[in-house]
């Protein structure tokens, strides 16, 4: 009996041990160290090399890197599983042993508690998207092919677009993908069919079906892939018009030369716009007049702007009917998008007019000229400045070189020039000028902050605060009262900025700054604290002084902000959509690599001017919107 018991408490403490024993197996009894070829891949994947293929020899795995990696792994490191045959491994451990089953097989490897990069391997899996390490720490370190390869295949179909004739092809370059729109310009919602090697695919969170989902082309349409390994990435799909921008052809009679900005030429104008980018009006034709225009624009360079007068008021482009139109040069500006830049954020603040303008290509007496920006005249209109001169009211400029006869300077060397009337009555000068010298006198007193007896009783505060935001925040040069600023001031009103203009020096395309805060960089206030005659002088500077006036600008600072943070997004889809032209433009005037007047950086390509400016005014807005929330 005593040796039974003997037998079996032996058998028990075998039992015990032998259990002992494969609980201490348990991370002990895998291969160490990681295989050095494995690790070498993992080393690759966690550089953040993209997987570019494997291929299966005998005695190899050849697998390659985008970053030119290529390592070979030998079959006796690993087990190997071809995805282009077999399916993903099917891999559990089994709780009480700790040992690992891949497809219901055991492997002989355990569980193990180690990172990955110490973590012995189960198996490896591969196809022609992916590569995925199974490791015995229940990790899958996996990484996709490059992600410019995804999108093999784009096309918008007849057959999916009733209001298709033909089909659209597009290239995939990159994480780009491009095409030329058909010659319609209102109705661009395509459903697209595409291939793509990719979990998902997504546009605005909205998974899309290829050759079903819908989307509006008339601008960039940034598609979201999920990519195999779980990481992300964004495609740009972008749909460009066929050929040249709408265009501008003027033939003076004879060929005149127009020679100055005083005298008129006559002639005719062609406007097409073939693809109806901008109205429905494909072509129009007209009689006009035609004469230089602008300042140093005029005088100093050879790209020219010019002033059209048609013999009869038109909507050209689809735009008010009017007589007078004008197209600017931007010979200065190499993005040739800064004043469009203004103009959208006077939209944004709401201004009472915002000049419309159009990029066309202007071909002068059978020789092209460039790409241009075609729009309104700045004038008294019931769609532009709306006042009524007769009724007393007047449109005034502030400009320090004036070329008009009636002008004048105000007792804080403000220089206006009266627009409308040109020439005024002495007792609309009178009314006019007295209006002012109240105004500087109540700014200058001690009851300036007063609302019913200060500043707040002749400006219109909104105005003055929107005019001020966009000036300061592009750093306009021209903006701090002394040039190209325009004012209505209606009979027993208020003085009210009535639209922005003039932007060539604004946005970082100016070098006359010097030892002022900042320097020509994005940093440092300017319209705030200097007036012509410099720092501590001006309107904004003594408007500043009052606290209330302080705290309206912060309100409407953080009112327009979320606005404003889109503009950079809007100097990418604008200078996307005259590329081309402006490839043109510069080969007609080569400058990209030359110093123009006031540039303070040469760039050297058109982008790069895009760039430049697009960072300037990012950096500026950071340095206001801290600044300004200080107050």
């Amino acid at each position: 009996m005593m040796r039974r018991i003997s037998i079996l408490l032996a058998a028990l403490l075998l039992l015990v041990i032998s259990c002992a024993e494969r609980e201490g197996l348990r991370g002990r009894r895998n291969p160490s160290p990681v295989p050095r070829y494995f690790s070498e891949i993992l080393a690759a994947i966690d550089r953040g090399c993209w997987y570019e293929s494997a291929e299966d020899t005998d005695e190899y795995l050849i697998v390659r890197f985008d970053d030119g990696t290529v390592i070979d792994l030998p079959h006796d490191e690993v087990k190997i599983i071809d995805g282009n045959i077999f399916d993903e491994p099917d891999l559990f451990y089994e709780e009480d042993s700790g040992e690992w089953l891949r497809n219901l097989i055991y492997t002989g490897l355990y569980f193990e508690d180690r990172p990955n990069s110490k973590s012995y391997p189960l198996c490896l899996w591969f196809d022609s998207r992916c590569i995925k390490a199974y490791l015995c720490n229940g990790a899958v370190v996996s990484r996709s092919r490059t992600p410019s390869t995804l999108f093999t295949s784009f096309r918008i179909l007849p057959s999916d677009n009733s209001s298709l004739t033909e089909e659209i092809v597009c290239s995939c370059e990159g994480m780009e993908i491009r095409g030329q729109r058909p010659r319609i310009y209102r109705d661009l919602v395509f459903r697209p069919r595409f291939e793509c090697d990719a979990v998902s695919v997504k546009v605005g969170g909205e998974e899309q079906e290829s050759g079903r989902s819908a989307q509006d082309f008339s601008q960039p349409v940034v598609y979201d892939v999920t990519l195999c390994d779980g990481s992300t990435a964004s495609f740009t799909v972008i749909l460009r018009p066929h050929g040249d921008l709408p265009a501008v052809y003027i033939n003076t009679d004879g060929n005149r030369v127009i020679a100055d900005k005083y005298n008129y030429i006559p002639g005719t104008i062609r406007i097409d716009d073939p693809l109806g980018e901008y109205s429905s009006e494909l072509s129009f034709e007209a009689g006009m007049q035609i004469k230089g225009r602008g300042n140093s624009t005029w005088d100093y360079f050879p790209k020219k702007p010019y002033h059209i007068k048609l013999d009869e008021k038109a909507k050209p482009y689809g735009l008010k009917s009017d007589r007078d139109w004008i197209v600017t040069a931007n010979y200065n500006d190499k993005s040739l998008l800064r004043n469009e830049v203004a103009f959208e954020m006077s939209r944004i603040c709401g201004f009472s007019w915002t000049p419309v303008f159009y990029p066309v290509e202007l071909y002068l007496n059978g020789s092209y000229h460039g790409l241009y920006a075609f729009g309104e005249h700045k004038e008294v209109n019931r769609n532009k400045v709306d006042i009524n001169p007769d009724a007393g009211d007047v449109y005034l400029e502030l400009e320090c070189y004036p070329d008009e006869p009636y002008n004048f300077w105000t007792s804080m060397s403000v220089p206006l020039t009266y627009k409308d009337p040109e020439a005024p009555s002495d007792a609309l000068r009178n009314q006019v000028e007295g209006f002012f010298r109240e105004f500087e006198a109540a700014l200058q007193s001690s009851y300036f902050a007063d609302p019913n007896r200060g500043y707040a009783k002749y400006i219109d505060l909104k105005s003055f605060i929107d005019n001020y935001i966009i000036q300061e925040l592009t750093k306009n040069y021209d903006g701090n009262l002394h040039k190209s600023t325009f004012f209505s001031l209606k009979k027993g009103g208020k003085l009210e900025f009535c639209h922005v203009w003039d932007f060539d020096l604004s946005l970082g395309n100016c070098n006359f700054f010097g030892s002022l805060p900042g320097g020509n960089g994005p940093e440092g206030f300017y319209v705030k604290d200097y007036g012509f005659q410099g720092y501590g002088w001006g309107w904004y500077y003594l408007l500043f002084q009052d606290p209330s006036f302080r705290k309206k600008v912060k309100d409407r600072w953080n009112e327009l902000k979320p606005e404003f943070e889109k503009i950079p997004d809007f100097i990418d889809r604008r200078a996307e959509y005259i590329r081309e032209a402006a490839d043109r433009n510069f080969k007609r005037w080569p400058i990209l690599s030359t110093n123009v007047w006031s540039q303070p950086v040469v760039n050297g390509s058109f982008l790069g001017e895009v760039r430049y400016m697009k960072d300037f005014y990012n950096k500026r807005f950071k340095w206001l919107d801290t600044e300004i929330n200080k107050w």
